[in-house]
Formats: C-alpha cells, structure tokens, sequence
C-alpha cells in the first residue's frame, strides 16, 4: 500500500480494460482518474494535475500518440510520466511512444505485476525529478529569479525542462543528468529535443551554446 496518495489518470477507449486496471490500481490506494478520448484526458489533466499518466493506444475518436504529442507540447503537462499500453507487442509503435516522450511501454496481455512496478519506478522517479538538491545552493541557477528575458524563458518551458536548462547552465553532461535524476540518456535526450523545439534552435550544440549565451553569460554580468 502507498503512503502517499498519487493521482493516475487512466486514458483508453476499451471499457473493459479501465474498470479492471482501475479496480485493480484503487487497492493499491492510488486516485483513479478515467477518460476515453484525448479531449476528456487533457480537461481532467487541466483539473486533476494528475501525478502519472496510463495511455492506450487507442482513444476515442483519435489514437494514444496524439494523445501523448499534445502533452509533451503543453508545459504544464510536459513533466508527468506516461505509460503506454498497446494492445500487441508492435516494435514500431512503441519506438513511435518512446519518441514522442512515453517513459515507459507495456504490451497487453501484462501481468499485474509489472504495471504496479512500472508505476512505483515512474513516479520514484517523478518525485526525484522534481526535488533535486546540488551540493553548492548558491552555485545553482534560479531562472525565476533572473532577468526578464530568464523569466519569460522559465514560464514557455515545463517543470522538468527548466530542471534539464539549471542542470545544463550547470555544466552536467546527458550521462551525468541521467545518472542524478534517474531516467535513461533517451529521456534526457527527448527532453532537450522538445526544449530546442520550443526554442525555435537546431544543431547539436545548439542548447547548451543557447544556455552559456542567455543564462550563463548573464549570470555573470
């Protein structure tokens, strides 16, 4: 049983499937959250701010990926973990989940098991995510706190990637983040792609040169 009560929302068309992951996910105490369509998932994201997201690859009216692209485009859902859930073990889908920004992917038939487990870590690693400490608080970047140009940049960007900007002005590699936070390098890397996206910047260099020249140069200023 969890100490603490998270809230899930469940999002797939296949009622079946929702009443038994939902029965099964209420004895584990979690706050279960259910939609059938991209339009009623991203109005409960709105009011529950849901702590993780279970995505079918099929919704009403629309597929899961769509699903997922209008998440990791919205900043203030950007952040929350997602697990997708297809209804076969397709290789292509769910490489297509993974790099549109799913952080985990499960085929049915699952055993129970391992979605609680997937569950656990997401939102393990979700709670870390979101409460990082560095050694030295006064080497650390504070973009709210900076000039108006940081703070314009700190509100266009979601939770987890002003989190990705502070650990880069920082000077930590793709590895090192990964290492710290406890995700993979591919969702360090999915992370910055969607940040250069919303920063209208391409090229490998691209970021971390846009962090010295906006941030880390002013910084010093």
């Amino acid at each position: 049983m969890n100490t603490a009560v998270y809230k899930i929302l469940l999002v797939d068309e296949d009622q079946v499937f929702v009443r038994q992951t939902r029965q099964l996910l209420i004895t584990q105490s979690y706050d279960i959250h259910t939609a059938s369509s991209e339009e009623e998932g991203i109005i409960i994201c709105q009011q529950q701010q849901p702590d993780l997201i279970i995505c079918g690859a099929h919704l009403r009216g629309t597929g899961g990926h769509h699903f997922i692209m209008a998440l990791r485009n919205d900043p203030g859902f950007d952040h929350i973990p997602l697990i997708f859930i297809s209804v076969k073990d397709n290789k292509q889908e769910m490489r297509m989940a993974m790099n549109l920004g799913a952080d985990d992917y499960l085929a049915r038939p699952f055993r129970k098991r391992d979605l609680l487990l997937s569950i656990r870590s997401r939102l393990g690693r979700f709670a870390k995510f979101n409460h990082v400490h560095t050694p030295d608080e006064t080497r650390s970047v504070s973009l709210a706190n900076s000039s108006t140009a940081q703070q314009a940049l700190y509100h266009r960007l979601g939770k987890a990637e002003n989190r990705i900007i502070k650990m880069i002005a920082e000077g930590k590699s793709t590895k090192q983040m990964a290492d710290e936070l406890n995700v993979s390098i591919r969702t360090i890397e999915n992370h910055r792609y969607r940040i250069a996206g919303k920063l209208g910047i391409a090229g490998r260099n691209a970021l971390t040169e846009f962090v010295i020249r906006n941030i880390i140069q002013q910084q010093k200023q």
